[in-house]
C-alpha cells in the first residue's frame, strides 16, 4: 500500500490551480443560490407578516417552525442539482492540462452556456414545487396536531406568495449565474475544436425577446394579479369580521373592477413589453444578420443608424469596421495583382520576413522570340497591350498547375513549381504547365491573326534542381525570388529553342522526372554559357 501511494504522481501547482477554478465556480453557484434564497425568504416573510390575513399564532408557527422544516428538503435538493449541473465543467477543469481535457471541453462549454437556463428551470420547477409541497405537508400536519387552523383560502395565499417570490428568485439566479460563468468560458473555449466552437451541440437557445418578456411578466403581471387576489380576500375577511354577510352589492362590483384592472393592466404591460422586446430583438437581429453577411464575404454591409440608444453606437462601430474591411479588401486585391496569389497568401498568414532557404524545385523560363523587331513596328501603347494579352493567355495554365509566377521581365516569364508552396511533383506540374502554355499560345495566335495582328512565337526552358528561395532586398523594399544555377540554366535552355528549332526544351534532370507523362526526343549535346561541359536537352513533342 505504501509503495502504491509512493508511486502515485502528485498534482502540480498548475493542475491544482485548474481544478480550483472548477471548485470556485461551484462554490460561487451555491453562494448565489443561498443569497437568492435568503432574499426571497426574507421578503416573503415580511409579506407574510404584514400583508396577509393570518393570526399571530399562525404567523409564529409557520415562520418559526413550519417554513424552516419545509425549506430543508428543498435546500438539499437544490444543492444536489447544482452539483450535477456544474459536474461537466468541474470534470473539464480537473482534467487540465492533460489530453483528456480536449474530449471534455465541448460538453463543458455546452453546460456552461446552458447553466443560466438550467438554473432558472431548477428554481421554477424544482425549488418552488418542493417548497410548496413541503409547506403543504407541514401545514396539514400542524392543522391536525398543533391546532394551526389554516383555511383553504390561506393555503391559496401561501401558494401565491411562493409563486411570486420564486419567479423573482429565478430571474435573479439566471442573471447572477450568467455573470458568474463568463470568466470560465474563455478557458473552456480555448480547448474546443475551432470548427464547432460557435456551434456546440446541445446548447439550448434562449432569445433576448423571451428573456425580456419573462422579466416584464414577472415585474408587471404577477404582482398585479397577486395584488388583486389578496385585496379581494382581505375585503372578504373584513366584511366577514364585520358580520356583513349580505355584501354581494359591495363585493361584486369591486371584483369586476379588480378583474378589469388586473386584466387591463397585465394586457397593457405585456403589449408594451412585447413592443419594447421586439424593438430590442430586432436591433440585435439586424446586427447579427449584418455580421453574417460580412462572414459570407459581403464586406460592404452597412447598418442604418435609426436610434439614439446603445445600439446606435454599436451600429456606428459596425459601419466603421466594414469601411475598414472594404479598404483592406481593396488593398488585398491590389496586393494580389502586383504579387503572386501564393506569395500574398503566405504573407497574409505568416507576415513578412527576410532570408531564404534551399529548396528543390522546377523552373520554367519563357521568352517571346524576335520581340525587339516585333516591338519596333508598334507604338509603346501597342507593345504594352500585346504583352498584357499574351501574359493573360499563358498565365492561367501555369497557375492551374500550382506554379508561382516569380516575375515578368519585359517579354519573358519566370515561373517556379515547388516554392513558395512545396510540391513533391513539381517537375510533373511544370511539364503539364508548359504543354498548357503551348496550347494557350495556339489559341492566342488564332485570335491575333483573326484580328489582323502578327502571331507570336515563344521558347520555353525547364530545369529541375536545388535553388535558394526567399525574400531579398532592403527592409523597406523586398522581393520574393529564386536564385541559383538552376534559374540561369533554365534561361540558357530557353535560348537554345530557336537554335534547335523547337518551342519546349527540358534539361536532363527535368526529363528524368517527367519522361512518363511527356514525349521528348534527345537533342545533340550543346554548350551553354556558364557550363564547362556540354549539356543534354530534350525537345518536348506532345503528351505521352
Amino acid at each position: 500500500m505504501t509503495e502504491a501511494l509512493a508511486t502515485t504522481p502528485e498534482k502540480t501547482a498548475g493542475e491544482r490551480a485548474w481544478g480550483e477554478l472548477g471548485r470556485l465556480l461551484h462554490r460561487r453557484l451555491i453562494l448565489i443560490y443561498l443569497t437568492a434564497s435568503l432574499a426571497a425568504t426574507g421578503t416573503g416573510a415580511l409579506f407574510f407578516l404584514f400583508g396577509l390575513d393570518f393570526s399571530a399564532y399562525q404567523k409564529q408557527l409557520v415562520l418559526g417552525l413550519l417554513a424552516p422544516l419545509a425549506s430543508l428538503p428543498q435546500m438539499i435538493a437544490d444543492i444536489l442539482v447544482i452539483g450535477r449541473h456544474v459536474a461537466p465543467i468541474r470534470a473539464f477543469f480537473a482534467a487540465l492540462p492533460g489530453p483528456s481535457a480536449t474530449s471534455l471541453a465541448a460538453p463543458a462549454l455546452a453546460r456552461a452556456l446552458n447553466l443560466p437556463l438550467y438554473t432558472a428551470a431548477r428554481v421554477l420547477f424544482l425549488h418552488a414545487p418542493v417548497l410548496a409541497m413541503g409547506l403543504t405537508v407541514a401545514c396539514l400536519l400542524a392543522n391536525a396536531r398543533l391546532g394551526l387552523g389554516l383555511a383553504p383560502w390561506q393555503f391559496a395565499l401561501v401558494y401565491a406568495t411562493v409563486v411570486v417570490f420564486a419567479s423573482g428568485h429565478a430571474i435573479y439566479e439566471y442573471l447572477a449565474v450568467k455573470s458568474a460563468v463568463k470568466p470560465v468560458l474563455p478557458h473552456i473555449r480555448a480547448h474546443v475544436d475551432e470548427a464547432v466552437r460557435d456551434a456546440v451541440p446541445k446548447v439550448l437557445p434562449l432569445k433576448m425577446r423571451s428573456q425580456l418578456l419573462f422579466v416584464f411578466a414577472f415585474v408587471a403581471c404577477v404582482p398585479l394579479a397577486a395584488l388583486g387576489y389578496t385585496v379581494l380576500l382581505k375585503l372578504d375577511r373584513l366584511l366577514a369580521k364585520a358580520q356583513m354577510f349580505d355584501f354581494g352589492w359591495i363585493e361584486d362590483p369591486l371584483e369586476v373592477w379588480v378583474l378589469l384592472l388586473v386584466i387591463g393592466g397585465s394586457s397593457l404591460a405585456l403589449f408594451l413589453a412585447t413592443m419594447l422586446s421586439r424593438d430590442i430583438a430586432s436591433s440585435a437581429g439586424d446586427l447579427v444578420e449584418a455580421m453574417r453577411r460580412v462572414e459570407r464575404g459581403e464586406v460592404s454591409a452597412e447598418l442604418v443608424v435609426a436610434s439614439t440608444d446603445e445600439f446606435a453606437e454599436a451600429y456606428r462601430g459596425f459601419n466603421r469596421m466594414t469601411h475598414g474591411l472594404v479598404e483592406r479588401e481593396r488593398l488585398r486585391d491590389a496586393f494580389g495583382r502586383y504579387v503572386a496569389p501564393e506569395l500574398a497568401e503566405q504573407v497574409m498568414k505568416h507576415g513578412v520576413s527576410m532570408g531564404g532557404s534551399l529548396v528543390r524545385a522546377t523552373v520554367i523560363f519563357a521568352d517571346i522570340r524576335g520581340f525587339t523587331s516585333l516591338s519596333e513596328a508598334m507604338s509603346p501603347v501597342e507593345v504594352v497591350s500585346l504583352l498584357n494579352r499574351y501574359f493573360a493567355a499563358v498565365s492561367p495554365p501555369i497557375r492551374a498547375e500550382g506554379g508561382f509566377i516569380n516575375k515578368f521581365g519585359g517579354d519573358s516569364l519566370l515561373a517556379v513549381f515547388g516554392a513558395p508552396v512545396p510540391a513533391s511533383d513539381h517537375a510533373e506540374r511544370a511539364a503539364r504547365a508548359a504543354l498548357g502554355v503551348r496550347a494557350a499560345l495556339a489559341r492566342f495566335n488564332e485570335r491575333e491573326v483573326a484580328e489582323g495582328r502578327a502571331a507570336v512565337r515563344i521558347g520555353i526552358g525547364l530545369h529541375t534542381g536545388e535553388m535558394v528561395a526567399g525574400s531579398v532586398g532592403s527592409p523597406d523594399r523586398m522581393e520574393y525570388t529564386v536564385i541559383g544555377d538552376v534559374v540561369n540554366v533554365a534561361a540558357r535552355i530557353e535560348g537554345l529553342t530557336k537554335e534547335l528549332g523547337t518551342d519546349i526544351l527540358l534539361s536532363e534532370a527535368a526529363h528524368e522526372r517527367v519522361k512518363d507523362i511527356v514525349t521528348a526526343r534527345p537533342m545533340p549535346p550543346v554548350t551553354v554559357r556558364g557550363k564547362a561541359e556540354p549539356i543534354v536537352v530534350y525537345a518536348v513533342v506532345d503528351p505521352a
